[in-house]
């Protein structure tokens, strides 16, 4: 069933595309008792907090829009650098299937717009293969990165991602380690400038120096079903990733390097949403996005379609009652 998908027309993907996004209009998104106020974050994460509380209604109609343009802009990611069919929007039913498990507006907004941010600095990474002067893609990789971390501080681990992309695409002149220092550096240089400025360098520095003294490892117990939908999504990553890295060594070198970087992207991922702390059923979404890809190419190339097709439905399941509060 589900591989018949995978290979179904693009047009009949768009129309599965279409019904899950009724879907998420018409139910609410998952309840989840132990996930998070926002607590600490930076201040410009804090303000997009705020305009969430303005316009509740309004911040709703929005998350439901950016998850369904993220998730077809992960697929067209994956289709420009060759690690996904052409032809096919597979990734992002997949993407909007794993989307199903997020809380509400109010806790997923700030992942959202990190995640525009960090789609755009994986297209840079994937774009340093070949390249013999990527200074522009190695700034715009880092400097995202870097504006993604004033929303969410946790978001910086993803600098690793970057240099992860180094040793994979063998980028060993000194001049692009220099310059992702120096994207890095670059947007926290002009908001010390503002600040300055403003005469608040003061009230920037204590924000800053409250979220280190405060910053915690701490995770809170997730519910007997939050608990279940977990489990079950990372035995799903964890077959797939294993079929899609196998399959990474027999593809051309391009391919093989850019399906690495999918990879790194996830770790990545994975380290950011555990440096969230009790906020991390919020984070989830940075590795939904990479483990979309792994979990499409393990369904359309794997040989036993029909456990996909059992994680596929229980994954359903799961995610509509964390909706509907069953």
């Amino acid at each position: 069933m589900f591989k018949k998908l995978a290979k179904a027309g693009v047009l009949t993907q768009i129309l599965v595309i279409l019904l899950l996004g009724l879907v998420y209009f018409i139910t609410p998104q998952a309840n989840m008792a132990q996930v998070a106020d926002p607590g600490q974050t930076a201040p410009l994460g804090a303000w997009i907090y705020s305009l969430t509380l303005s316009y509740p209604d309004l911040a709703r109609t929005l998350v439901v829009l950016l998850i369904v343009a993220l998730s077809l802009t992960m697929n067209a990611i994956l289709v420009r650098h060759d690690v996904s069919p052409r032809q096919s929007v597979f990734p992002a039913i997949i993407a909007l299937i794993l989307m199903l498990f997020t809380p509400d507006a109010y806790h997923l907004i700030v992942t959202l717009a990190c995640l525009i941010l960090l789609l755009f600095s994986l297209h840079n990474v994937m774009n340093l293969y070949g390249e013999q002067r990527p200074f522009n893609m190695v700034m715009n990789a880092t400097v995202t990165i870097s504006v993604a971390s004033m929303i969410s501080p946790p978001v910086i681990v993803f600098i690793f991602f970057v240099w992860l992309g180094f040793f994979t695409f063998r980028t060993n002149s000194w001049r692009e380690w220099a310059i992702s220092l120096m994207g890095l550096i670059l947007p926290y240089f002009y908001l010390i400038l503002m600040y300055l400025w403003n005469d608040n360098l003061g009230y920037a520095l204590r924000i800053y120096q409250d979220l280190i003294r405060n910053f915690s490892f701490t995770i809170q117990q997730p519910s007997p079903l939050e608990f279940i939908s977990l489990g079950l999504f990372a035995f799903w990553t964890i077959i797939s990733a294993m079929r899609f890295l196998a399959d990474a060594n027999e593809r051309v070198i391009s391919i093989r390097k850019k399906m690495w970087v999918i990879s790194h992207f996830a770790f990545a991922g994975i380290g950011a949403v555990l440096l969230s702390g009790s906020a991390f059923l919020s984070m989830l979404p940075f590795v939904f996005m990479p483990v979309s890809a792994m979990i499409a190419h393990a369904v359309s190339n794997g040989r036993r379609a029909w456990i996909h097709d059992i994680i596929l439905v229980l994954s359903i399941a799961m995610a509509i009652f964390n909706r509907l509060n069953v």
